[in-house]
């Protein structure tokens, strides 16, 4: 039993990702054939169904990949199978107060900590053969591994986010959604969206809780070198479908008659 998520959350200073769109498992063994320590499998936005996130999940486990799902927002239900069948964690958006962190930590715990449903037979107990000794050393495990991350989205969230910090693990910087919020769309270089991020990074840093975003993103670029610099754990890197299609673009390129 080993989850690679927490395993490099303890144990490294920062770690690179890419979010997985694409329905075909290929797209999680080629990150990491790449060199990506980890994936985020996109089910808030893509069109993933479970089975496809089971696949996904064993690909990363042969490649010995870290695996985050993002779920959608309050479908605590999702939550549960995901993590059932194997994910290293969860990747929560739209998180804005205490009450919301308490639910999802209450989707990801077991008890005493949370409310999530007992399962000793799952994929991520290795189908009973966890050989940790009886179900209370496998639950207390599993709570201690699971890795909680949640999104900063929305203006509220900033606002609530010392309260919202604790018992999360790792919180994720949704550059598009939080630009948009802030009514700066297509501002990637306004200060007051550059302050709201460094003050999230800031809190983060003071309570201890790693943190991080996607690199040169089109609404508010950061290299991985700033990003490191300001002490980012988690730093992304595009998704499949736009490094495929930046490899096609690069490809035809080379064919193209110029006129």
């Amino acid at each position: 039993m080993r989850n690679r998520m927490r395993y490099m959350l303890e144990t490294r200073s920062s770690a690179a990702g890419a979010f997985i769109t694409m329905n075909d498992a290929t797209a999680v063994e080629l990150a990491a054939v790449a060199g990506f320590e980890f994936v985020v499998l996109e089910c808030e936005h893509a069109g993933m169904s479970l089975e496809t996130v089971q696949e996904h999940l064993r690909a990363a486990r042969a490649r010995d990949i870290g695996a985050l799902v993002r779920v959608p927002a309050e479908d605590w239900g999702f939550v549960q199978r995901v993590l059932d069948i194997g994910a290293d964690g969860i990747l929560v958006p739209h998180i804005v107060d205490r009450e919301g962190a308490r639910r999802a930590i209450d989707a990801v715990r077991y008890p005493p900590v949370g409310k999530r449903g007992m399962s000793p037979a799952s994929a991520a107990a290795n189908y009973s053969a966890h050989g940790l000794g009886g179900i209370r050393q496998l639950t207390e495990w599993l709570n201690a591994s699971t890795v909680l991350a949640i999104m900063m989205e929305e203006p509220d969230a900033i606002e609530n986010i010392t309260e919202i910090l604790d018992g999360v693990d790792l919180v994720v910087i949704g550059p598009s959604d939080l630009s948009a919020a802030l009514g700066l769309i297509g501002a990637p270089e306004d200060p007051k969206l550059t302050a709201t991020i460094d003050l999230v990074f800031e809190a983060c840093r003071t309570a201890g809780v790693k943190f991080g975003m996607p690199i040169e993103h089109a609404s508010h670029s950061r290299s991985a070198a700033d990003l490191r610099n300001a002490g980012a754990w988690f730093l992304s890197s595009g998704s499949d479908t736009s490094v495929l299609l930046q490899g096609f673009r690069a490809a035809f390129a080379r064919t193209e008659v110029k006129a």
